[in-house]
């Protein structure tokens, strides 16, 4: 689902980075753990030791300011003036601040490289360095060792866009104290608009994320392996107006995201293995697009989403694996239900429950009404499936789900994130060419019919290619809109059903430097 993974991830990399990292102008201060010079942040040679320490400097500073974190730990608890095991310290963030981790530092070649994954910048509420790992997230919650770590490790209240984190693992947070200060243990967000961009939250427990009445920007962020005792693992938006960008959902104990009187957009996203269900929705306008549920457990109702007095769009999204007491990929309980091109297979103990709601140009499996609706196997690369290794078939709480690849088989070309190559299969997924005419046809890669694809990979660049009974056509042709190598009714067909539709993103500032 990453758009690392496409086809083509340099491009559209090289791009998106030149949009969001504009050359500096204001103040660069650096930060790194090594560093033995003058500790004034004027250099990697000279870096502050102490990410508290260039906050301090960041926030008197003229604005912009970009904060270069280099490979390390840092703590929330150190710095001038900082009391060490203070519970209540947090990396707060500053408008007009960027911070970015990730950083190579002081000592090598070249310190201004940048890899989060080679050089990771960890900001860890773990203050006395006595966390042991645990196999469950669950246990995070009474865990003895984490009874004096940090309430938040950041805090984003009181911000804008402008202030930025980018590019750090965000962990070890334990919220406490009295609601609403006892949720957020990775990031408390009241009243607040930050930008999150490529960060992993782990091992937080009561909620990774929490904003409250805020507007946050997150954008290919991870959430593995955090707790929650009633609410998201991940995140918990109430009263907020967050948009969530290609992020990863992941065996978070607790809902994957959960939305009340919010409105959230979730776009190009996975929610995988989630012990409470991937999405809960109350009394809310969720949109949802592009995104894939599988594996998760609902603890009764609604495995992917379970929708309660809440107005859900749900398009282009694959639900597969899911399971629940009832709808094990989506439970609407009450409220309003828009569903179109989507996938819904595989799901336990069925695929959909409640108040169905309009569900149109849908593969769902044992039928449903509704226009373009199909009840065929999607053809699935690789289905995913559940495996029970203690053999405690009463038991559902121990299995562990083996994940699948959702790409649709295809004799046209399937993409393989694997290999990162183009494969051919035997058959071609009816799921091809499927979803609503009327729908944009995307970044699907030619030939694609003139029509988008089912499911999660539709109109985007890794969507399976058309088939058209005969070996796959090289040549572009004008007027051939389907692909086919033939200009034809057909072409004209799709042409008129598109007359005039005009899809022109609107145009909008990019996004602060992540």
């Amino acid at each position: 689902m990453n758009w690392r993974s496409s086809p083509t991830s340099w491009l559209v990399g090289a791009i998106f980075l030149l949009a969001i990292v504009p050359t500096v102008t204001g103040k660069v201060i650096y930060v790194d753990a090594d560093a033995n010079g003058l500790n004034d942040g004027s250099s990697w040679a000279d870096a502050y030791n102490y990410l508290r320490d260039a906050l301090a400097d960041a926030n008197t500073a003229a604005k912009p300011v970009e904060i270069r974190v280099a490979e390390g730990i840092y703590k929330p608890d150190q710095g001038v003036g900082i009391t060490p095991g203070d519970r209540t310290a947090t990396f707060r963030l500053i408008n007009g601040v960027a911070i970015k981790g990730g950083y190579a530092g002081f000592g090598e070649p070249e310190p201004n490289a940048r890899d989060i994954e080679l050089y990771e910048t960890i900001l860890g509420g773990d203050l006395a360095s006595n966390d042991v790992d645990v196999d469950n997230p669950y246990y995070l919650l009474d865990d003895p060792c984490r009874s004096d770590n940090s309430y938040h490790v950041v805090t984003g209240s009181g911000t804008d866009a402008n202030a930025v984190l980018g590019g750090f693992t965000i962990c070890s947070g334990k919220a406490g104290g009295s609601y609403p200060e006892n949720l957020g243990g990775g990031l408390y967000n009241y009243e607040g608009d930050p930008t999150v961009i490529n960060c992993t939250f782990s091992a937080n427990s009561d909620v990774a994320m929490f904003n409250h009445r805020s507007a946050p920007t997150v954008i290919g962020c991870m959430f593995r392996g955090n707790a929650s005792s009633v609410f998201a693992g991940g995140i918990w938006n109430k009263e907020s107006d967050s948009t969530i960008n290609d992020c990863v959902f992941e065996k978070n104990f607790g809902t994957g995201m959960e939305n009340d009187y919010s409105n959230t957009t979730v776009t190009n996203c996975t929610f995988n293995s989630n012990l409470g269900g991937g999405i809960f929705n109350g009394q809310s306008n969720t949109i949802v697009s592009l995104s894939l549920f599988s594996g998760n457990t609902g603890d009764r109702f609604g495995g992917g989403i379970f929708n309660h007095g809440s107005s859900a769009t749900i398009s282009n999204c694959t639900f597969s694996g899911n399971r629940a007491g009832l709808g094990g990929g989506i439970y609407n309980l009450s409220g309003t239900l828009l569903l179109t091109n989507n996938i819904l297979w595989g799901n336990i103990p069925n695929q959909i429950s409640g108040f169905i709601g309009t569900i149109t140009y849908s593969d769902i499996q044992a039928g449903l009404s509704g226009e373009g609706n199909i009840d065929r196997d999607p053809c699935f690369a690789v289905q995913g499936y559940w495996d029970d290794p203690c053999n405690t078939p009463g038991d559902k709480w121990d299995d562990i789900w083996i994940e699948g690849d959702y790409h649709l088989k295809s004799q046209g070309g399937r993409w393989e994130p694997s290999t990162k190559m183009w494969v051919h299969d035997k058959v071609t997924s009816s799921c091809i060419d499927a979803a609503n005419p009327m729908s944009p046809i995307g970044l699907e890669p030619f030939p694609n019919g003139g029509w988008v694809n089912m499911g999660a990979f539709g109109g985007t660049t890794e969507a399976s290619k058309s088939y058209f009974g005969q070996p796959v056509c090289e040549i572009i042709v004008a007027g051939d809109v389907n692909g086919d190598c033939k200009v034809n009714f057909l072409d004209f067909r799709i042409m008129a059903l598109n007359w005039l539709e005009d899809n022109t993103p609107p145009d909008s500032p990019p996004p602060p430097p992540g």
